[in-house]
């Protein structure tokens, strides 16, 4: 069994990926087809490689093509290009159809004026549309472009006849109305909605861009005596790799010699680094601290930890159900009715109408096709998403699109990360207690003077504690550091030491006073001239929000979780704090996804919040992911929501807005269908039966306007959401 993944260019919504997905899935060798409409992926999974050349056949058989991977910007400028040309026209068309020109220079003249604008808008830009009224009537296939081409087809050649052939028009009894603005405006505003969803589908791209940029291209390999540097795809398995203070880890491995602090932010997202020393693993794309270390290659290439989270990512985000959207739902079955209603209504008056047969019949036809076109039906959810997404940002909220407020709602569990989510993300002392009769100020002093000599994270800690004291430095007239452990120190006349219980117990200091603490975080004790008298304890402060927050969503009736790579004791005591339903602690990558799949199988709608590297396979297989801003640039890029400066209370505001505007988008899509619904009968001639009038397609012309009004300026209401 092998995998192809193709990138697939041309699909304009769920229902294509629908399309491809049947198709492709029926071929001979192929046994599985998913097609990911949001990133334009398909993962095939095929018996023999060599059938892929006939996969993409298939597809091409369908009118969508296979394109190379990064091609998604080009796409965007092409698209945005098109728009710019398209709504140049149309405001031209604008000014000669209704605006100060439309009386100039005469009424013939102004319509041919009129039909040069509109002709490389329709045939040009509106491309891709007229293909898929062509495909419809080959194949039975349809979706929402093939709603576009209808409308604008059916008003263009109309159009067009009315221009060219206005005495025969007129002895057929047509009216001598155009519609060429309505063609340019419904193609160019549907270019502007592909521009804006094409810009938010290279999310994915650069979420799995970012996680491989953590990996480094060369690696410190022994070979014989020395160390050369070497292409990472020639380390193998029992190297011998050498690791600079500061440089990354370029494989998975195991310690053979030297001690150091590594970063190990990205797996567990906890800022405080970890101590390791001979016989310990270090994991590819982790940051090495102050020593040099010397590892054996344990595992390379895709099976390395950070390219088995890549592979995670990539694959749930190709694999996550696409929810159809509405408008798309509603068009597979709208345009086929639509259709056999023109028909119906020109046959009827035909054989059975009154004189003019041939202008009623034809006028009726185009009424019901143009009061049809889905101007309302295409900015239903477009509008809304707009606004949402607009006002959204003046909020401090970052949307990916449409689709990500339709996934926010029914949300009824949300997952939180602890590091740099819950709380602030970066140590910072959180309790300081000296014992006996000393002074302390002078005690900290001494201490912050002391640790400014010292590269490690929690020194920075004790002197940023000690800044909000104002008081003065000194250096140290005897400095040593003990590896892993702690600092010796002789100051002011004084010999101290500094660091872990294990490295006073070691100079057999006398700890007795020691008196547990309510805080919760790394603990640095103090000795000086051989007497405990002090302790730090280093944690990370929570957020001030956050437990409003907290009280909000269970409010609600959404049932939170807090699951971090710190230990149990760390997240009990938040999760406490917070009033959190569940906790899970000492959780990896890979853990925390699997976790949220468990609280999936049980029935609930994911969504996770998080900051960091570690959090992107958690992120990519939630139903509804957000991410921090502060965090690291692969959790924001794999996300579907960015709260930009961190702000954990916008997860209440984003709940609320996408409750609001799914049930606005909802509303557009009743008013945008009651007009077809009611009107379509009408512009049929159906009133002449109570001895009512005729609709002509001017009248229906201007009912698609209203409905098109109604529904932006129901979106509008948006804006009072949050």
């Amino acid at each position: 069994m092998k995998e192809l993944h193709l990138k697939i260019d041309g699909m304009s919504c769920a229902s294509c990926a629908s399309t491809i997905e049947r198709e492709v899935g029926a071929l001979d060798g192929v046994t599985l087809c998913s097609v990911n409409f949001a990133t334009s992926g398909a993962l095939i999974e095929v018996t023999n490689a060599d059938i892929q050349t006939v996969i993409e056949e298939k597809i091409r058989e369908l009118d969508f093509f296979v394109v190379e991977d990064g091609s998604d910007t080009k796409k965007s400028e092409n698209t945005l290009m098109k728009f710019s040309i398209s709504i140049t026209f149309s405001i031209f068309l604008f000014l000669f159809a209704m605006g100060p020109l439309m009386h100039w220079p005469s009424h013939q003249a102004n319509h041919y004026i009129q039909f040069f604008l509109a002709l490389p808008v329709w045939i040009w830009i509106g491309l891709r549309f007229q293909k898929s009224v062509l495909t419809f009537f080959r194949t039975g296939r349809s979706n929402m472009n093939t709603l576009i081409g209808i409308g604008t087809s059916a008003a263009f050649l109309y159009s067009t006849f009315i221009t060219f052939f206005s005495e025969l028009s007129i002895n057929l009894g047509l009216t001598q109305n155009v519609y060429f603005e309505a063609v340019g405006f419904i193609i160019s505003f549907v270019y502007l909605g592909n521009y804006f969803e094409e810009r938010a589908k290279r999310k994915t791209k650069e979420a799995l861009d970012s996680l491989l940029k953590l990996s480094v291209k060369d690696a410190l390999v022994k070979r014989g005596d020395e160390f050369v540097e070497v292409g990472i795809s020639k380390v193998v398995i029992g190297d011998i790799i050498r690791v600079k203070p500061g440089g990354k880890f370029p494989v998975d491995g195991k310690i053979i010699e030297g001690s150091s602090a590594v970063d190990e932010s990205m797996l567990s997202g906890e800022p405080i680094p970890v101590t390791k020393s001979t016989g310990d693993k270090v994991f590819s794309g982790t940051i090495n601290g102050d020593s040099v270390i010397d590892f054996k290659a344990q595992k390379v290439g895709s099976d390395t930890f950070l390219a088995q989270i890549v592979h995670f990512v990539e694959a749930a985000q190709n694999n996550k159900p696409q929810i159809q959207r509405y408008a798309d739902k509603v068009s597979s079955v709208f345009t086929p009715i639509v259709i056999t209603m023109a028909v119906i209504t020109f046959c009827l008056w035909f054989f059975l109408g009154s004189e003019p047969i041939w202008g009623n019949s034809i006028s009726n036809f185009i009424a019901v096709l143009v009061i049809a076109c889905p101007c309302a039906l295409g900015l239903a959810t477009p509008t809304a998403v707009v606004v949402a997404t607009g006002k959204a940002s003046l909020k401090g909220l970052l949307i990916g699109g449409g689709e990500v407020i339709e996934k926010a709602n029914g949300i009824d569990a949300i997952v939180f990360d602890k590091t740099g989510t819950l709380t602030l993300g970066r140590p910072e002392v959180v309790e300081f207690k000296t014992f006996g009769d000393e002074d302390s100020q002078v005690i900290l002093k001494d201490v912050a003077s002391i640790e400014a000599f010292s590269e490690h994270p929690l020194s920075k800690a004790v002197i940023n504690y000690a800044a909000k004291s104002d008081l003065k430095l000194s250096e140290p007239d005897f400095f040593e550091v003990h590896k892993g452990k702690g600092i010796e120190a002789d100051i002011a006349g004084s010999a101290y030491i500094i660091g872990s219980q294990k490295l006073l117990e070691e100079f057999e200091i006398d700890l007795s006073e020691d008196a547990p603490s309510e805080k919760v975080g790394s603990f640095i004790y103090v000795a000086k001239d051989k007497k405990f008298v002090s302790k730090f304890v280093v944690g990370d402060k929570i957020k001030p929000n956050a437990k409003e927050m907290i009280a909000k969503l269970k409010a609600r009736g959404i049932e939170t979780w807090l699951i971090t790579g710190d230990n149990e004791i760390v997240g009990n005591a938040v999760a406490s704090e917070l009033a959190i339903d569940q906790v899970v602690s000492n959780c990896l990558p890979l853990d925390k996804a699997s976790h949220i799949e468990e609280i999936k199988k049980s029935g609930k709608k994911v969504a996770m919040v998080g900051d960091g590297i570690n959090d992107a396979p958690a992120l990519a297989i939630a139903d509804l992911s957000l991410a921090m801003g502060t965090g690291t640039d692969v959790a924001i890029s794999a996300s579907d929501v960015t709260i930009v400066k961190g702000d954990i209370e916008k997860v209440v505001s984003f709940i609320d807005l996408s409750y609001g505007t799914m049930k606005i988008i909802k509303q557009n899509l009743f008013l945008s269908m009651i007009y077809n619904s009611l009107l379509i009968p009408i512009a049929a001639g159906a009133l002449v039966l109570i001895d009512g009038p005729l609709m002509p397609p001017i009248l229906a012309s201007v009912a698609m306007g209203l409905s098109s009004i109604s529904v932006v300026s129901n979106s509008l209401r948006i804006r009072n959401l949050i």
